[in-house]
């Protein structure tokens, strides 16, 4: 089993400014197989982040343990930049709330204070910057205290679901001021880190359940699954159990579709996302008109509702517009040889199925 552990950690609450980002971990340690070997041997370095990567960059998908991994992190910095005399301190902002604050300097006229607020922290932590993909002004704002910062030899740590020059909507100003530093890739657990995780939840829960199982229950999960969602599979055995049920093959089958359940988005909020990715009214891709960008939309959005669905070619073209099976037969064949030589539109459906999957 080739699997490493990290032990998770929280800043002092004494020692921190800012909003509290998760109260708990779902487990002690952050297992980690081959797929997150590099994030593990970057979290025992004994380097200050400002010799190591400055700023450092956290890039994974929803669950698959930035925030927690940043945390741990920062409480050694932590150590580090500070003594039991003079805690050094450390500023927490969730991206969303660092677009929010700005907006409200700007407003109040007050930024003087709010970047002064930013520089003053020994240690900065910007939680999924992905979420400020909109907000252009923030982005900009963000990126002059990361270079300041940077200058300031001042550690830096930011969290995103993707990598920045890859994400639509982040401007180049901001991406340029987050790669030059270090960046950490992190995937969701597989293999031996996913048994493991799960082997913990299952003694976390008090859950007795055969290890045969148990390796049964990771051989049917779903490629993409974050820890949360292995959590959420361990709670209903767990309930079944206690409900006396068996915890055998139709109970683990029953658990992962309790969880999976939720998980397919419909063809209304497929069409939805796309619509507002490409600026247009959902009514527009049921409509009859041909102009480009329609279409090319509608048939994106035909293309991930038979990928993200169960829905038939009929019941697809059936929501937009009444179409026939072989027009979005057409249109997803279309699509798929797109998205091999078309890389803007390859992210965009990359960007659309992920936004989806974390809505579920």
């Amino acid at each position: 089993m080739t699997i490493d552990t990290i032990e998770l950690k929280q800043p002092d609450l004494s020692h921190r400014r800012g909003r509290r980002s998760q109260s708990s971990w779902l487990l002690s340690d952050f297992v980690t197989g081959q797929e997150n070997a590099f994030a593990a041997f970057v979290c025992r370095q004994s380097e200050s982040i400002a010799q190591c990567g400055n700023p450092l960059l956290l890039v994974g998908p929803t669950g698959c343990g930035k925030t927690a991994l940043a945390m741990t992190i920062a409480c050694h910095e932590l150590m580090l930049a500070g003594d039991e005399d003079d805690p050094a301190s450390m500023l927490y902002l969730a991206a969303a709330d660092f677009a929010r604050n700005y907006a409200n300097a700007v407003s109040a006229d007050d930024l003087e204070h709010f970047r002064n607020h930013i520089a003053s922290a020994d240690l900065l932590l910007i939680d999924d910057i992905h979420t400020i993909v909109d907000k252009v002004p923030a982005q900009e704002e963000l990126a002059a205290r990361i270079e300041a910062r940077v200058r300031a030899a001042a550690p830096t740590i930011v969290t995103c679901r993707r990598l920045p020059s890859e994400l639509r909507g982040i401007r180049p100003l901001l991406a340029s001021r987050m790669l030059p530093g270090l960046t950490v890739p992190l995937a969701l657990p597989s293999g031996d880190a996913r048994r493991e995780i799960v082997w913990r939840l299952c003694q976390q829960a008090e859950l007795e359940i055969d290890v045969d199982w148990v390796d049964v229950l990771c051989r049917s999960l779903p490629e993409d699954f974050s820890a949360p969602r292995l959590a959420a599979v361990v709670n209903h055995l767990r309930l079944l159990s206690e409900h006396g049920d068996a915890l055998d093959a139709p109970a683990i089958r029953s658990a992962i579709d309790a969880v999976c359940g939720g998980s397919e988005p419909t063809i209304a909020s497929i069409a939805k996302a796309v619509a507002r990715r490409f600026k247009l009214k959902t009514s527009e891709l049921k409509s009859s008109t041909r102009r480009q960008q329609v279409v090319r939309a509608r048939s994106l959005a035909m293309y991930l509702g038979r990928q993200l669905t169960e829905s038939s070619f009929q019941q697809i073209g059936e929501y937009f517009g009444g179409r026939d099976h072989s027009t979005v037969l057409h249109a997803c064949r279309k699509t798929e040889a797109l998205l091999v030589s078309n890389s803007q539109l390859s992210q965009t459906a990359d960007e659309v199925s992920e936004q989806l999957r974390s809505a579920s």
